[in-house]
């Protein structure tokens, strides 16, 4: 009789630890799916602001070689001007394509963390090195092609892309530490879950 008792009282408390347990298994679907689903919109909000650095470059890329042209500036400037523009804007192109191949609902999260990594690493190296490589130099050959202009409108035009080029600075600089922001947080979100 007294093995009979505990018998049924093992497989009562067995029948809790397998209720117990499918709960759990829920609830780590259901932490997966919001994890997952957060990551996907901070991923929408990391495409949304490349693809305005996109949209903002396409408008150089076309604006400032027409513009340097008509003012008078030297033709090896115009194209070296458009091929430094070209070269970034694809440069960008390319992290939106990768940002937009990555699957975080279903995706395998080492691969999309590998590729995301990417993505960040870019936007850091390019805020350490390759931004002051080409701006310093670029910019001192456009103050001299302003300059050269030897006209009073050439100093305001010098004084005018000083102030545009510190705004635009400021600018490109805050959206190059977003992105790189927005990247820390995903990947984070990846790590908790392959964690769990």
């Amino acid at each position: 009789m007294e093995n009979t008792f505990i018998s049924h009282e093992l497989e009562e408390m067995r029948s809790q630890i397998s209720i117990l347990k499918q709960q759990l298994e829920k609830q780590n679907i259901i932490n997966d799916t919001h994890i997952r689903n957060s990551m996907k919109s901070k991923a929408n909000d990391l495409h949304k602001t490349i693809r305005g650095t996109v949209g903002g470059g396409i408008f150089a890329l076309i604006y400032c070689p027409i513009c340097f042209h008509f003012m008078g500036c030297s033709l090896p400037f115009v194209i070296v001007t458009t091929i430094m523009l070209a070269v970034c804007l694809a440069l960008t192109i390319r992290q939106n394509v990768v940002l937009g191949r990555m699957d975080f609902s279903q995706g395998n999260l080492v691969e999309t963390a590998e590729a995301l990594g990417s993505v960040r690493k870019h936007y850091i190296r390019w805020t350490r090195l390759a931004a002051p490589a080409i701006i310093i130099p670029w910019y001192a050959w456009c103050m001299y092609e302003f300059i050269r202009l030897d006209n009073p409108g050439g100093i305001v035009l010098l004084v005018c892309a000083t102030v545009g080029g510190i705004i635009g600075g400021m600018i490109g600089f805050s959206i190059n530490r977003k992105v790189v922001r927005q990247a820390n947080e995903i990947l984070a979100q990846i790590e908790e879950l392959q964690q769990s």
